[in-house]
């Protein structure tokens, strides 16, 4: 975040009270914001229970310790303030991390696009222009704050499923998930779903396994033949789709990488085979590369030999 955000603190006066002054602008630079989440990061470190948010305590840590930076008094409703619009800025960046054809740079922290798609994406949304391509500012003081706060694994739901938490039921020994997609919990409830106890079906009308009916019980299928046909049309459709977006990922590297690696002064024919090969293999740190000044690039070739002394 390069430009300066300014914050507006204002105290609300009691009703009779005499009407104070709007309180001073503070202006939050780059090396504020850095030693803000610098210090909550280190909390986050510390094994914090954080889930809910950062607590009071913590707060008025960051506050004293911004204090003492600035030389004069930063309050915790500013740091709060501040903290959320990270938090927000955190979201955005995992986003767009998940593009299609986004890759991950994580030695740079920086989210690649390819060329075209960077363009196409940023003519379409200007305001992510700032979080691709270029190394994303207080990315690690941002995750260690903020990444267990995320929905993950069994508890991410998406937006168009509908909140709840998926119910077990325990028969026979056996687990019944009534929202695997086997059985339909409002029917179920209702007595109206056929599920299997121990391989054998059962529905509304079906006596019971204690009724000491010896009679074979048939097995009832959910779905009919016409909506078995319609799921497996469906099911091919999707993977159709899958394919089709598997292949608009970008994979490959730069028409003139080998020419630009070749070119450098300076090293062996050795050590660039080596480092061409690796900036092969790594397609997100060989765009980078190529996008680098001449000066850059060099520093960045003998970091990668130093960096991967099996290289070589």
């Amino acid at each position: 975040m390069d430009e300066e955000v300014e914050e507006l603190v204002e105290e609300v006066p009691d009703v009779g009270a005499k009407t104070k002054k709007a309180g001073k602008v503070m202006t939050w630079t780059p090396p504020m914001s850095a030693c803000m989440l610098r210090c909550l990061a280190e909390i986050a470190k510390k094994g914090v229970k954080t889930d809910k948010g950062f607590k009071e305590v913590h707060i008025t840590k960051a506050a004293k310790t911004l204090t003492i930076l600035v030389g004069y008094a930063v309050t915790t409703t500013q740091v709060s303030n501040h903290l959320r619009k990270w938090k927000v800025r955190y979201q955005r960046i995992e986003k767009l991390r998940g593009l299609s054809g986004a890759l991950w740079d994580d030695d740079q922290k920086m989210i690649v696009l390819e060329e075209q798609h960077y363009l196409g994406h940023t003519q379409d949304t200007p305001k992510d222009a700032e979080f691709l391509n270029t190394p994303l500012v207080n990315f690690e003081y941002m995750e260690a704050c903020f990444a267990n706060k995320l929905a993950t694994g069994k508890f991410a739901m998406g937006s168009n499923e509908p909140l709840g938490k998926p119910i077990d039921v325990e028969c026979s020994g056996k687990t019944i998930d009534l929202e695997s997609g086997e059985t339909i919990g409002e029917e179920f409830v209702q007595g109206q779903a056929a599920f299997d106890f121990g391989g054998q079906g059962m529905d509304a009308t079906t006596p019971s396994p204690s009724s000491g009916s010896n009679k074979k019980r048939k097995r009832v299928s959910i779905l009919s033949d016409e909506d078995a046909v319609q799921v497996s049309n469906m099911s091919d459709a999707l993977r159709d789709v899958a394919s089709a977006i598997n292949n608009t990922c970008h994979a490959e590297t730069h028409p003139d990488l080998c020419k630009t690696v070749m070119d450098l002064v300076g090293f062996e024919m050795d050590q660039k085979l080596a480092v061409l090969d690796y900036l092969t293999e790594h397609k997100a740190q060989g765009l980078n590369f190529m996008k680098m000044e001449v000066a850059v690039r060099e520093a960045s070739f003998k970091h990668i030999i130093a960096k991967n002394p099996d290289l070589v």
